[in-house]
């Protein structure tokens, strides 16, 4: 696994945000209401009288609910309507009223109003990225490499683990970005999980959905290219030569100097060959000898590369080839 075995990104501090509840004359009834109720929900749930917050926090979304849709002008309550979905554990619906908050109240110049949203949502985001963390932390801790095969019923078990605590990092991570989307901290990690668990396509599916809501971000192209380089490497690894070497074809075409993907797609070729007969197998030892000879040309220090060529066109009987290598 070449994206690292570590966290892209340390986990921060959850914010805690006090809020004071200021209603506004001729607001709407359902606004200053569902206000009300998220302000003494929180104050009931300090006091731990769960049962009065939860009937709170429920009437309170309810309320708000119905504010934003005859009022959707009153974009303070948005803020409010974010705090009660990410009470009720809504994320979805919570990031997109943060966000309505937000960009609303920043549009008005009420800074002071569209710090106190940002906060909030952002006490509610690091939660979740931090029990993602730890959780990735947890599962690495438990089983270090996990496309190792478990060599005894002791690692079986470990591994077991470490796949409990990446699903569980994945929930975590999957609500955060609900509640930040575009967060390209929150994306890097959650694609890493899936990347970690050798599932290198849904890693991918992760990173190119970050790269179009953050278009051009460095940090989640390097890591797309990490595991498109690592899935192609998985497939060699599982003797499906064909598969990777048109992957590697297709990642040459954005990458035409990177030396390692010359020497990958040279070992696909190198591995095929030994699968084969006669002709045919000395076509592909050509083949690899040519990737081999190209990686060594754009990575001169690395004396393994022409070395490997030299082997490669020995094998095809190519000698001329194989002594100038």
């Amino acid at each position: 696994m070449r994206l690292g075995r570590g966290v892209a990104g340390a986990a921060i501090a959850v914010l805690l945000t006090a809020m004071t509840a200021g209603v506004a004359l001729a607001r709407n009834p359902h606004c200053s209401g569902g206000i009300l109720y998220v302000t003494q929900a929180m104050r009931d749930k300090d006091k731990g009288d769960m049962e009065a917050y939860t009937t709170e926090i429920n009437k309170a979304a309810s309320q708000l609910e119905q504010c934003t849709t005859e009022d959707p002008s009153d974009v303070e309550s948005f803020g409010y309507l974010g705090w009660a979905y990410a009470e009720l554990d809504s994320a979805g619906p919570a990031g997109k009223a943060f966000a309505t908050a937000i960009q609303g109240l920043t549009a008005k110049g009420d800074k002071k109003k569209a710090e106190w949203a940002t906060g909030n949502r952002n006490s509610y985001w690091a939660r979740s990225f931090n029990e993602g963390i730890n959780h990735i932390q947890n599962a690495q801790q438990a089983y270090p490499d996990y496309a190792k095969a478990p060599a005894d019923e002791a690692e079986t078990t470990l591994k077991s683990e470490a796949e409990k605590h990446y699903q569980q990092a994945i929930t975590s991570l999957t609500r955060a970005s609900l509640l930040k989307p575009g967060d390209p901290q929150t994306l890097r990690n959650l694609g890493s999980v899936y990347a970690f668990m050798d599932q290198f396509d849904k890693a991918e599916t992760v990173f190119r959905n970050g790269l179009t809501q953050i278009p051009g971000d460095s940090s989640l192209t390097q890591a797309l290219k990490a595991v498109r380089t690592n899935y192609a490497r998985k497939l060699v690894d599982d003797k499906k030569y064909e598969e990777a070497i048109a992957y590697f074809t297709d990642l040459l075409k954005t990458e035409p100097n990177n030396g390692d993907l010359y020497l990958s797609i040279g070992d696909a070729y190198f591995k095929r060959a030994q699968g084969k007969q006669a002709d045919a197998r000395n076509a592909d030892f050509v083949l690899a000898g040519d990737a081999y000879a190209k990686a060594g040309e754009l990575k001169p220090g690395d004396a393994d590369l022409p070395f490997n060529a030299a082997l490669a066109y020995q094998n095809a009987g190519q000698w001329a080839k194989a002594e100038g290598q």
